[in-house]
C-alpha cells in the first residue's frame, strides 16, 4: 500500500480504541503465542531495555518484564496505551518494568540507540509506510542490538479466516476475489519479508516459520466475538442481512467437526530475527 492510498480499517488507530478488550480476550492469545517464542530467539537478559513497537494491549510487553527486561510499549491507540498501563501495575515484585507511550511507529519521538532489542508483532507490518517504521526500529537499536518481527505467512493455514470464508461461500455463494488483501498480508511471501529487512540497513539472521494453536473456548464463543479488530468488524458488518446466517454457518461447520466445547484453530506466522550492524 502506498503513502496516500486509502487507509484500511486495521491501519487507523483511533478505530483500535473500541477493540481494546474484545481484542485483549479473543486475539492475544494469539499473539502472545508468537511473541514468547519470537522473545525466546532475542535472548533478552534482566535488565535489557526492549522496545515494542504495535503493542497492542501489551501482552507481550508484559511477557518480556516478566523475564527482566524493562519495556518501552508503543502504540499509536491512546486506549490501547491506557490499557497498558493499568495492566503494568500488576507486575510481580523482582519483574522488570513496563512503560507505555502513545507514538506514531513511523516516527517515534526517541533518541537513536536507547535499546537493546525491538519486537513487533503484527504490528509495523501493518503500518501505511512499513519501511519508514523498520527503519525507526532499527534506529532505535544499539549496534548488535536485535529485532523480532513477526508477520503472517501461509494464509491458507489461518483457520479462523478460511472458515469464515467457507460460512460466507455456504450462505452467499462463490465470492469474488477482494480487489485488494488486507495490509498485514502484504510480507505474506517469505522473499518480500526478508527485503524488509534489508531495506532497514539490518542484518537478518533467521527467519522461523511458527505454527500455533489458538485455543477458544467455543464456536460460538469466537462468532459472538469475531469483530476484535477493525478489520474482522468491517468485514463482518459488510455482510449486512446475512451476517446472523454466515456466523451460524460457521458455528454449525465447526461444531460438526469439534463438538461444542473447546477447540484450537491453527494459524502460521514468519518471525525474522535481525541484527543492527
Amino acid at each position: 500500500m502506498k503513502l496516500g492510498a486509502e487507509l484500511q480499517p486495521d491501519q487507523q488507530p483511533a478505530r483500535w480504541d473500541d477493540h481494546v478488550a474484545v481484542y485483549e480476550a479473543v486475539f492475544e492469545p494469539l499473539t502472545n503465542a508468537f511473541a514468547r517464542r519470537t522473545l525466546d530467539r532475542l535472548a533478552l537478559k534482566p535488565g535489557d531495555r526492549l522496545i515494542d513497537v504495535g503493542a497492542g494491549a501489551g501482552g507481550a510487553a508484559l511477557i518480556a518484564a516478566r523475564h527482566g527486561a524493562d519495556v518501552l510499549a508503543v502504540d499509536a491507540s491512546r486506549h490501547m496505551v491506557s490499557r497498558i498501563g493499568e495492566r503494568a501495575r500488576s507486575l510481580p515484585p523482582g519483574a522488570g518494568s513496563v512503560r507505555a507511550e502513545s507514538m506514531d511507529g513511523m516516527a517515534l519521538a526517541l533518541p537513536d540507540a536507547g535499546f537493546d532489542a525491538a519486537l513487533s508483532v503484527f504490528g509495523v507490518i501493518l503500518f501505511p509506510d512499513t519501511v519508514r517504521g523498520m527503519r525507526e526500529i532499527a534506529r532505535m537499536l544499539k549496534p548488535g542490538g536485535r529485532a523480532g518481527i513477526v508477520t503472517w505467512t501461509e494464509i491458507e493455514r489461518y483457520e479462523l479466516a478460511t472458515r469464515l470464508m467457507a460460512a460466507v461461500a455456504a450462505v452467499r455463494g462463490p465470492q469474488p476475489p477482494p480487489a485488494a488483501l488486507p495490509a498485514q498480508l502484504r510480507y505474506r511471501d517469505e522473499a518480500v519479508f526478508r527485503d524488509l529487512f534489508d531495506q532497514a540497513g539490518l542484518r537478518l539472521d533467521a527467519v522461523l516459520r511458527l505454527e500455533e494453536g489458538w485455543r477458544l473456548p467455543g464456536a460460538r464463543w469466537i462468532a459472538d466475538r469475531v469483530g476484535f479488530a477493525p478489520g474482522m468488524a468491517a468485514m463482518v458488518d459488510g455482510l449486512g442481512p446475512h451476517r446472523a446466517a454466515v456466523l451460524d454457518a460457521f458455528v454449525a461447520a465447526l461444531e460438526r467437526e469439534r463438538g461444542p466445547g473447546e477447540i484450537a484453530l491453527t494459524a502460521v506466522a514468519h518471525a525474522g530475527i535481525a541484527i543492527r550492524p
